[in-house]
Formats: C-alpha cells, sequence, structure tokens
C-alpha cells in the first residue's frame, strides 16, 4: 500500500508540472532565462573568485592566517549550504526571478560591506552575508534550467558552469590589475555594484520568463505541496547518493575555498608574485571553462554515470599532481588547467543526474536537498585543510582531497536507473 501510495503521488506530481516548461515554450523566452542565469552566474563567481587574489593583501593587514581562513571559509560555506536547503520552500510562494533578483542584491549588498571591515570579525560577517545572497544561484538557477531544457540538460547546465567559470577565469587577473591603481577596499565597493545590477535586471524580466511554479492557491497548500516534495526527493536513492558523492569530494566545487588556500600557498610558500598568483588562478579558471561544457556535452550522448566516474578518477589524479608540483612555472600552469577542467566537471555532471532521476515537479525541492546535503561537508573540509596546510603543508592537505574523489567513485558504483544517452538523443 506504502509503494501504490508513494507511486500515485509521483504521478500527481508529474501531472501536476506538465505545463511548467510549455508556459515558457518560446525559444525567445528560453534564451532570455539562459542568458539572465549565465551572466548572473558568472557575476557571482567572479565575485567569489576575485577573493583568492585579495586574501594575501587582507590577511597581513586584518592580522589572521591559514586556519583563520580556513575558519573564514567554513562560515561562508555553512552559511551558503544551509540556506541553499530553503528554495525548494519558497518556490511556491515567489517566482524563481524574484529569488534569484533578492540573492544577488543581497550578494552585492554583503560585497560592498566588506570594503569598510577593519577586523576579522568584520570580514567574517560581511562574506557571510554575501554568501547568504549568493546561495539562490544554484539550486534556484540550475533547477530553472533544467525544466527549460530537459533534452539536453548535460549541455545546457554544462553551458551554464562554464559561463560561470568565465566570471572565475577574469576575476583574478581584473582583481590583480585593480590592486595596482587602488586599494582592496575600492575594489569591493567597485565589483559590488555588478551583483546589485543583475538583481534588478532579475525583477524587470520576471513577468516575461517566469513559470507557473505551483498549482496550489493557498499558502498552506504550498506548504504542504513544498513538503510533499522535499519527502519524494529524500526518498530517492539516486538524489541521496548523488549528494554523498558531492560531501565526501573535498574540492571541484566551483567555489573559491580551496583556490583561496593554492593563491596564499603559491603566494607565500611558492613565492610568486600577486601578478603570478593571478596568472596561476586565472590558468586554473581557463579550464574550468573548457570542463563542463565538454564533459556535460558528454555525458547527453554517453552514460552520465560513466562520464562522471571517469571526471572523479581524472580529478584524484590532477589533484595529485597539483600537490606535489613545485614552482617550475610552465608545468605548474599545465597541472592547473588539467585540474581545473576535471575538478570543475563534477557539478555539471552530479546536477543532471539529480535532474533526471525526479520530475519536475519535485525538481526545486531536488536541487535545494542536493546542494544543501552536497555542501553539507564543506565547513568541515575547509577547516580540515586550513589545519592540514597550517601543520603538515600543502602537499598533504591536497592529498587528502585527492583520495575523497575516489570515494565518490564508489558511491557512484550505487547510482541506477538515470536516463540513458540513447533516449536522450532521440528526444533532441
Amino acid at each position: 500500500m506504502g509503494d501504490s501510495k508513494q507511486s500515485m503521488q509521483e504521478s500527481e506530481a508529474e501531472s501536476s508540472s506538465a505545463t511548467t516548461e510549455e508556459a515558457v515554450s518560446s525559444p525567445v523566452e528560453r534564451n532570455i532565462i539562459l542568458w539572465l542565469t549565465n551572466v548572473s552566474h558568472g557575476v557571482n563567481h567572479f565575485q567569489n573568485q576575485m577573493m583568492v587574489v585579495l586574501y594575501p593583501v587582507i590577511m597581513p593587514e586584518l592580522g589572521f592566517g591559514y586556519a583563520e581562513l580556513g575558519l573564514l571559509l567554513a562560515v561562508q560555506s555553512m552559511l551558503s549550504g544551509a540556506t541553499q536547503g530553503f528554495y525548494g520552500f519558497a518556490t511556491p510562494f515567489l517566482p524563481r526571478t524574484w529569488l534569484l533578483g533578492i540573492g544577488n542584491l543581497v550578494l552585492g549588498l554583503g560585497t560592498f560591506a566588506t570594503g569598510f571591515v577593519n577586523s576579522f570579525g568584520g570580514i567574517v560577517a560581511t562574506r557571510g552575508v554575501a554568501s547568504v545572497g549568493a546561495s539562490a544561484q544554484h539550486p534556484v538557477g540550475y533547477s530553472m534550467l533544467a525544466g527549460y531544457f530537459p533534452n539536453a540538460r548535460g549541455k545546457i547546465i554544462g553551458l551554464n558552469s562554464s559561463i560561470s567559470n568565465v566570471g572565475s577565469l577574469l576575476a583574478p587577473l581584473t582583481a590583480g590589475a585593480m590592486l595596482v591603481i587602488m586599494g582592496w577596499r575600492q575594489v569591493f565597493m567597485i565589483v559590488a555594484s555588478l551583483s546589485i545590477a543583475m538583481g534588478l535586471i532579475y525583477f524587470l524580466f520576471r513577468k516575461r520568463v517566469d513559470p507557473v511554479t505551483s498549482q496550489a492557491s493557498t499558502s498552506k497548500e504550498k506548504l504542504i505541496q513544498s513538503t510533499s516534495s522535499y519527502l519524494r526527493v529524500f526518498r530517492n536513492k539516486n538524489m541521496i547518493l548523488v549528494s554523498l558523492v558531492m560531501m565526501v569530494g573535498g574540492a571541484g566545487r566551483g567555489g573559491g575555498g580551496m583556490v583561496a588556500f593554492m593563491a596564499v600557498y603559491f603566494a607565500t610558500d611558492l613565492g610568486l608574485s600577486t601578478f603570478m598568483v593571478a596568472v596561476a588562478i586565472t590558468t586554473l579558471g581557463l579550464g574550468g571553462v573548457i570542463g563542463p561544457i565538454g564533459f556535460g556535452w558528454l555525458s547527453d550522448r554517453l552514460s552520465r554515470t560513466g562520464i562522471l566516474q571517469l571526471s572523479l578518477g581524472l580529478s584524484a589524479l590532477a589533484t595529485v599532481w597539483v600537490a606535489f608540483q613545485g614552482a617550475f612555472l610552465p608545468l605548474l600552469l599545465l597541472s592547473l588547467v588539467l585540474y581545473g577542467t576535471v575538478t570543475r566537471s563534477r557539478m555539471t555532471l552530479t546536477q543532471a543526474i539529480v535532474a533526471d532521476s525526479l520530475p519536475d515537479a519535485d525538481r526545486d525541492a531536488a536541487f535545494s536537498a542536493f546542494f544543501f546535503v552536497g555542501f553539507a561537508s564543506g565547513p568541515v573540509w575547509l577547516l580540515v585543510v586550513g589545519s592540514l596546510m597550517q601543520t603538515l603543508g600543502f602537499s598533504v592537505a591536497f592529498s587528502v582531497l585527492a583520495v575523497s574523489y575516489l570515494a565518490g567513485m564508489l558511491l557512484m558504483l550505487f547510482v541506477t536507473g538515470t536516463r540513458s544517452a540513447s533516449k536522450a538523443q532521440l528526444r533532441m
């Protein structure tokens, strides 16, 4: 009886969401939502990634080291992960574009306020606010894209990840160049305007591109609908396993946490100049532009789980290379290109599997739960890596991260029943 009831609930969920994509069938409108999310995600990553160049300048002035940096990044990760779990409840009440607009405004205000801090506690507070604002981009943005482009999820999510990594690619050199002509405080104040502008643009387009998000009419019905959706999501084996793949993997989530450690290591231990640190991080970002769209395209045509396994295995090898690569610049830059290419592809592939594994009505809850569970270990990893770097050094810390990818490969052995590539191609 329980299985029958669950099956009926899932059938009703699929039926209630059948018009979601039909409501936004115009190619023009789909392109609007695609490029709005692409550009805002790029701006989001720009603001996050510019920090890796700014930290070596900020840390001496505010008086904190590797361990405190790990704590700062852990707080940001905790706040971001916790709020990401909220959006599946919020989407029946507010248009997705409103949520993305509000998120970008909060991100911009948090970034602007960082330019005024004078203590470690102050930067923890302001970066925490920025992280809360940035948290909407992944669950809400990727849920929208998975719905608007159901037959090319790997490619479209990969494109969005690659565009976001263009922001990461441009950030180090741009922030480095800005530091030549202004202080780090002015950098925060100027760059904050990008997110504020993106937030306002989302509100301008909300009536044109936001689909019907709920069939419920009252607040109580919407809350029941959201709760039921979350319950179905947490009963889905694939969603839980893929979220755990994200949880056990200590790096490669596309954020600036581990990259911040790398940047400080390059500057303090390898003795690279600020300009060369920016070049090194930009090189890593170049790989992050190539990898997601390439691996995502492959996953639409081959086995999603197989391509993810390949990505995880290569990520382990690339992380070991970076861990033991010294200051010889040509090999360091080559290792970083490969590292960025393979480690930045995991987000694309895991999200496509999540979208394939659940009906459209549960997509918002699925992405919120995925990012909440998958990023729950983020603060722990950041504290562990900060502590390992402080006591045992960079090579040991990143060797531990390499092992975490192998744990993800083991978990992927139990993921089953995702959409086949051949079926996807027939539908395209």
